[in-house]
């Protein structure tokens, strides 16, 4: 586990679940970092944002992310 802290926004995780997203492969490389840091923050907010964005093209999908 590293000691990075992170802070996730909605454009990182749209680009993360969605495949056709133009950032899709840079967020999948930057996913590990994720995965092994300490803290890992996302609000609410993002929550709502990328559950209202996926749920168009993806709905289960947004609703298993949420």
């Amino acid at each position: 586990m590293s000691r990075e802290r992170l802070f996730l926004d909605t454009a990182f995780m749209q680009a993360l679940l969605n495949p056709r997203d133009d950032y899709h492969q840079q967020a999948k490389r930057l996913f590990p970092r994720v995965r092994t840091a300490s803290e890992v923050w996302i609000t609410e907010a993002i929550l709502v944002e990328v559950g209202n964005a996926l749920s168009a093209l993806n709905r289960s999908g947004a609703v298993q992310f949420i």
